[in-house]
């Protein structure tokens, strides 16, 4: 292979390893070390780079949303009044 070929066949395989994550984003990955290409992703790559890259903001996103939404709920159970255990469970408000 040519150099450029070599420098294309890197960049497809890191895409390809970007794919993956996403499509296993529910699942526990192994952490890969990185080792990114050199120089500026291949004209041939750049689209789907673009459309990895749009799936990646998506993600984060939504990782965001559901962060926010947790500590929200946290916060509310936070306020909740803890009761002694001794405490009684019912009033009786008819007798």
């Amino acid at each position: 292979m040519t150099d450029g070929a070599d420098h294309l066949a890197e960049w497809l395989r890191l895409l390809d390893r970007f794919e993956a994550a996403l499509d296993a984003a529910d699942e526990q990955l192994v952490p890969q070390e990185l080792e990114p290409p050199p120089g500026p992703p291949p004209e041939e790559v750049r689209e789907r780079a673009e459309a990895i890259l749009a799936r990646q903001q998506l993600m984060i996103s939504s990782v965001i949303a559901s962060r926010a939404k947790v500590a929200r709920q946290l916060a509310a159970l936070r306020r909740v009044p803890t009761t002694p255990p001794d405490a009684p469970a019912y009033l009786d408000v008819e007798g």
